[in-house]
Order: structure tokens, then sequence, then C-alpha cells
């Protein structure tokens, strides 16, 4: 009987114990990041690397999240919490196309439709190059 109860007392331990969140890194290379799509799990941490010339500012984020930019040569982390889809650019290499796309959680049809739907409406000039890298975005 007293095995039971610990075994059960185990079983219950690793079932709540909580998920432990992943750090990720998107390195800045010429003009390009890489990776530049990058599917993560909310509360996982991206790291943006070799910054150099190079900054991130966050263009889409899902209703409800903070957006984020790093200055310019700064190598910045941030941990993204809500499930959606993130897109971010290098300011001043936006015109070579250096944007990329963080994707957190599941991803359904409707919530790529809808992020394609804010960008197309919201992103202006040399910032709609981000549309390319949305629409690649796999639904999962």
């Amino acid at each position: 009987m007293k095995i039971l109860k610990l075994y059960a007392l185990i079983m219950s331990l690793v079932f709540m114990a909580p998920t432990l969140a992943a750090d990720y890194t998107i390195n800045a290379e010429a003009r390009v990041y890489k990776p530049d799509i990058i599917y993560i799990a909310p509360g996982d941490t991206v790291g943006f690397t070799n910054m150099t010339s190079h900054n991130s500012k966050s263009m889409i984020v899902p209703d409800g999240s903070d957006n984020w930019e790093g200055a310019l040569g700064e190598n910045i982390k941030v941990t993204l919490e809500k499930e959606g889809i993130y897109g971010y650019v290098c300011v001043p290499h936006i015109g070579f196309g250096m944007v990329g796309v963080i994707v957190v959680g599941n991803t359904t049809q409707e919530m790529k439709d809808a992020t394609l739907k804010k960008a197309g409406e919201t992103l202006q000039g040399p910032f709609r190059r981000l549309l390319g890298k949305l629409n690649k975005v796999e639904v999962k």
C-alpha cells in the first residue's frame, strides 16, 4: 500500500511539474536573419545575436502583446507568452528584405489569415516585405 501511495505521489509530481521554457537564437547575418521563420512554445525566449549593424523591431504582434525594438547594435532577448504570429524587421536593412517571423504555439489558418489581413492593412512602404514571410508560415 505504501508503494502505491509513493508511486501515486511521484506520478502526480511528474505531471504537475512545470514545463521548462526553451531559449532560441536568431542570428543576424549580412542582410538576413537566420533562421527567418521560427516556431516556439508560449513562454520561450528568443535572443537576437550578431546585431552589430542591425536591430530587431516588431511590426506585427498578436492583440494584447507588447511590441519590442532593440537599439542598433543591441543583442536583445524577448520572451513571448501569447500564442500567435509575430513579424519583425531590421529597420536599417528592411529595403534588402531583412525580415523574420516567430510563430508561438499552435497556428490555425484563421490565425494566419487574420495576421495577413492586419499586416496588409497596417504595414506600409518597405515594411510590406514582411508579407512574403508571413505567407510562408506553416499551419499546424
